[in-house]
């Protein structure tokens, strides 16, 4: 018998990772379709598709069934988490591009030398995880590949893959953030 959502919802509140992942299974499709459209980029529709089941994970968006239901929820938490993604990038876009890292830097303008440390001290951040978590970034960020893919490439389950990206991407958001701190001094 397939169960609600509000029972799903219910168990995910009690940490039962089985129940998260069904509802991720339930609404991964219309979610990461309707996240597409605002920020026209897989990688970034993956990492807010992620951040939603993230944030109802860790409880800092709370369901209330007699506002609605299920559906219209995550897509209001994914519409949120889409648009400040974006302002955020707008702040801070940077694309690392690797053959431009090799280019001689004789002639270039000083803001691209900025940008170059900061692709340096990224690379230096995720050198900084383990092996695991590298391998996953790398799948994710550097080769296009979505969850599932990295779950079947690496033999690791689903969950693995998400909750180790998660734990990297906080990781070097925290590591960025020291370093830009100490720059400052």
């Amino acid at each position: 018998m397939r169960e609600s959502d509000i029972e799903l919802y219910d168990k995910i509140v009690s940490k039962d990772t089985d129940s998260l992942e069904t509802l991720y299974d339930r609404y991964e499709s219309l979610l990461y379709s309707f996240i597409y459209k605002i920020t026209q980029d897989k990688q970034s529709s993956e990492e807010v598709l992620q951040d939603v089941f993230m944030k109802i994970w860790n409880q800092k968006a709370k369901f209330d069934s007699s506002k609605g239901k299920m559906s219209t929820w995550l897509i209001t938490i994914s519409r949120n988490l889409a648009i400040d993604y974006i302002r955020k990038r707008k702040t801070t876009s940077y694309e690392y591009d690797e053959e431009r890292d090799n280019i001689k830097t004789d002639n270039v303008p000083e803001s691209e030398l900025i940008t170059k440390e900061e692709a340096e001290q990224i690379k230096g951040c995720i050198d900084e995880l383990d092996a695991k978590q590298q391998a996953i970034v790398y799948l994710f960020y550097f080769k296009g590949f979505n969850h599932k893919e990295i779950s079947k490439t690496l033999e690791i389950p689903l969950g693995t893959v998400k909750s180790r990206l998660r734990l990297s991407i906080q990781h070097l958001k925290h590591k960025l953030k020291i370093n830009k701190k100490g720059e400052r001094k």
